[in-house]
């Protein structure tokens, strides 16, 4: 698929920051689009566990998202951790799937998370909510997101998702 030929776009959440990576993404290429927000399931746990886990859910919400948005191309953006000997991580994945079913895939940035905050992970807690109670303050992920928090607003939650996603359009665009 030409980039040109892409016109509608549904993404597979209503979150605000998810919603604002796609339009700073298809800014950043000059592609015009019309972006509709598709409130389906992600089909993972409500706090991935791993890389794996956080793809498979960005792959779920792409394909329900084109399916349900009826659109050129259905893009899933999903957030995670990852365990690693350096300890935990944030992860975040994009998927980006054609209605002819080309599909592309991009990661994004990774950031070691605090012990407290990964200690908190361990005991079961979403990270939303622990950012939330970590921050002091409410609905961070909808927001500036945990990178936006610990980078001092350096880096936000929509900047990390836009780069993980012109990543995964790439592949969609190169042929």
């Amino acid at each position: 698929m030409e980039a040109w030929d892409i016109r509608k776009i549904a993404i597979g959440s209503t979150n605000p920051a998810k919603m604002k990576a796609v339009e700073l993404a298809f800014a950043a290429l000059a592609i015009p689009i019309e972006i509709m927000s598709v409130d389906v399931p992600s089909g993972v746990s409500a706090q991935p566990q791993t890389d794996k886990e956080t793809l498979q859910g960005a792959r779920n919400r792409a394909l329900a998202a084109l399916r349900e948005g009826q659109a050129d191309v259905g893009i899933g953006l999903e957030g995670g951790i990852q365990r690693t000997e350096w300890g935990m991580f944030l992860c975040n994945w994009a998927c980006a799937i054609t209605r002819s079913g080309q599909e592309g895939l991009g990661g994004g940035l990774r950031l070691p998370l605090p012990r407290e905050i990964a200690s908190e992970l361990d005991n079961g807690k979403e990270l939303g909510d622990v950012i939330d109670t970590w921050a002091g303050r409410h609905g961070v992920r909808k927001q500036e997101g945990t990178i936006g928090i610990l980078t001092q607003g350096a880096i936000r939650r929509a900047d990390m998702f836009r780069d993980a996603l012109l990543c995964a359009l790439a592949p969609l665009m190169y042929r």
